[in-house]
């Protein structure tokens, strides 16, 4: 199965990423997809006209103290957004190429 995004940890947010690039019109439509599901989200670009999506998920967790149900608490929000952003960009790129 081909992973469409990237998710990571870094300073009190879960970071999400497209792992493919696209053009400026379907970056923005994948904003759309990632503002929907409550990201702070930027299309950014990657070189000269291709671009990705970043989108940042705020949470309550200090990784320096122990705290077994935040711990918890993190990794089922970073699988729930991430399955949700990649059941929606699996369907979208598929459309995507299908009209090419």
């Amino acid at each position: 199965m081909k992973k469409h995004i990237d998710c990571h940890y870094k300073d009190g947010a879960l970071v999400f990423c497209t792992t493919e690039n696209y053009s400026y019109q379907t970056a923005s439509k994948i904003l759309d997809i990632f503002k929907v599901l409550g990201l702070v989200s930027a299309v950014r670009e990657k070189s000269n006209n291709v671009f990705n999506v970043v989108g940042k998920l705020h949470v309550n967790y200090d990784p320096f103290l122990k705290q077994e149900n935040k711990w918890n608490e993190l990794l089922s929000q970073l699988v729930r957004t991430k399955n949700m952003l990649e059941n929606n960009l699996k369907s979208f790129t598929e459309d995507q190429i299908s009209s090419f």
